[in-house]
């Protein structure tokens, strides 16, 4: 077992117990970073510690549903007790709700607007103090929906959050860089995380698989979905990208530009 080390840069990545969090979390301590997770489910925080923690990187786990009101106040409370300085803070955490928009409701449109506008916004608010004292970046992570429609997939509400989340960023960029602050953010584009199998791909028939196949081809200049190594490269240069602020850096394959 490798021994730990503590190098005083501290990374915050929320829902970083999978996925792109997961995935990013490790670029992150790869690059040098001690890690502090946050993610609702106990179990998979621990998974994901331990798998970590194999590299050396020193990580602490914040179990901590950010749909409550008060969780970006815990969350940072937390955070202070462990460290001063935040370098890096990932907004990872979103959802996404599809629908027509006769078919969308009220309580869908708040859940979104809160998870993925929102808690951005109250934690980056909440660890302001942090990120100014390590001169630090705020990375957060958006979709291709907030640019381009998919036919036959509906989704006004949710795009309007990303769209929200995208201009959030470029204002706060504008606001905060006189304090050393940088902020960008990452619209990946369709990526195959754990979410994306159980959700999307495991109830399609073989049929409806080898079309959804045939459309990525179609659609992707690159010819592929993402992975979360993808994303977590873009997430490692933003992170370290000293005179990069205020960019929305597409990671699509290309799906952008068609």
């Amino acid at each position: 077992m490798p021994e730990h080390r503590t190098t005083g840069r501290f990374a915050v990545v929320t829902g970083g117990s999978e996925g792109l969090g997961l995935a990013i979390a490790g670029a992150l301590a790869r690059d040098g970073a001690d890690l502090i997770l946050v993610a609702r489910n106990r179990g998979k925080l621990e998974t994901a510690a331990k798998e970590l923690g194999r590299h050396g990187t020193v990580v602490h786990t914040v179990p901590a549903d950010l749909s409550a009101p008060d969780a970006p106040a815990r969350i940072a409370a937390h955070v202070g007790n462990l460290t001063d300085r935040v370098d890096t803070l990932v907004n990872n955490v979103g959802t996404a709700h599809f629908a027509s928009l006769a078919d969308t409701t009220v309580d869908e449109m708040n859940t979104m607007w809160h998870l993925n506008v929102q808690v951005p916004l109250l934690l980056s608010r909440q660890l302001l103090p942090a990120l100014v004292n390590a001169r630090g970046s705020i990375i957060n992570i958006s979709s291709y929906w907030a640019r381009k429609m998919v036919a036959g997939r509906h989704s006004a509400a949710y795009s309007a959050t990303r769209g929200a989340l995208n201009s959030m960023t470029l204002a706060l960029a504008s606001e905060l860089g006189p304090q050393g602050v940088r902020v960008n953010a990452i619209a990946p584009g369709a990526v195959r995380t754990p979410q994306y199998e159980r959700s999307y791909l495991a109830p399609m028939t073989a049929e409806e698989r080898t079309a959804h196949d045939e459309q990525i081809e179609h659609s992707y200049p690159l010819g592929r979905l993402g992975t979360a190594q993808d994303i977590a490269t873009a997430a490692a240069y933003l992170a370290s990208a000293q005179w990069t602020t205020g960019t929305i850096l597409a990671v699509d394959g290309g799906l952008t530009i068609r």
